[in-house]
Order: structure tokens, then C-alpha cells, then sequence
């Protein structure tokens, strides 16, 4: 089909809007796995601070795991992050090579699949993470509260 030259601006138009704003969703998901993550971790360390100190805390081997779990959500993060930049560079050298579309589309393709892959897994380690803490909360506060 073929398509006027308007149509076309508006189109590729329409197009760079959706990246923008996937753009910033991407950076809006690293920076608000980072405040969870780390705000999980802070309010813990309050809680057993004030409420519940360790030395009284049954179960502390559950709020440890949980820490594991958040930890390791902002490291994969950074990871996340980290190879994001990479690749963004390695896709720039490789359209200035002027490589070939399919293998370009191809190698774009396999690097989205690692970061998406690094993402759900800060999800997931996320969601344990905070599932352990509450665990560990509820517990605490029903033998202190």
C-alpha cells in the first residue's frame, strides 16, 4: 500500500512518540524498582529499629532472605541498566557500519530479550523480597505487639 508523504510524516511521527514515551516508561521502571527496592530495605531496618530489634525478632532468617531478595533487585537493576547503555552503543557502531536491516532488527531483538529477561527477573526478586518482609512483620508483630 502506498502512502502520501503526509501520511507518511504523520506516521513516522506517531512512531517516535511511541518511542519517547517507552523511552521514559523504561526509565520510570529502573528508577521506581530502585525506590521500592531500597525503601523496602530502609523501612525494615526502621521496624527492627523501634519495634522489633533483632536480639527479640523471632524468624530473623525470614527478613535476611528478604533482604537477599531486595539486594539482589537492585543489583540486577544496575545490571539492567549497565547493559542497556552497552547496547544502545553497539547498536549506534553497528547502523554506522551500515550493517544490513534484518541482522541490525536481529541484534536489537536478542539484546531487548536480555534486558526484558534482567527486568521481569527485579520483578519477581522484588515481589519475594517484600512477600519475606511481610512474612516477617505480621510475625514479629503479633509475638511483640
Amino acid at each position: 500500500m502506498l502512502r502520501s508523504k503526509k501520511e507518511t510524516q504523520e506516521r513516522n511521527m506517531h512512531r517516535q512518540a511511541v518511542l519517547d514515551q517507552k523511552n521514559r516508561s523504561e526509565d520510570d521502571f529502573e528508577k521506581y524498582i530502585t525506590f521500592i527496592s531500597s525503601g523496602a530495605l530502609a523501612i525494615t531496618v526502621t521496624f527492627i529499629d523501634k519495634l522489633s530489634p533483632l536480639d527479640q525478632s523471632v524468624f530473623v532468617w525470614v527478613i535476611l532472605v528478604g533482604w537477599f531478595f531486595l539486594a539482589a533487585t537492585l543489583f540486577l537493576n544496575l545490571i539492567s541498566h549497565y547493559l542497556s547503555s552497552r547496547y544502545n552503543e553497539k547498536t549506534i557502531q553497528e547502523i554506522d557500519e551500515d550493517i544490513p536491516t534484518n541482522k541490525l532488527t536481529e541484534n536489537i531483538d536478542k539484546r531487548n530479550n536480555i534486558i526484558s529477561r534482567l527486568n521481569i527477573s527485579s520483578i519477581f526478586l522484588l515481589g519475594i523480597g517484600i512477600f519475606c518482609i511481610l512474612i516477617f512483620t505480621g510475625i514479629n508483630a503479633y509475638y511483640h505487639g
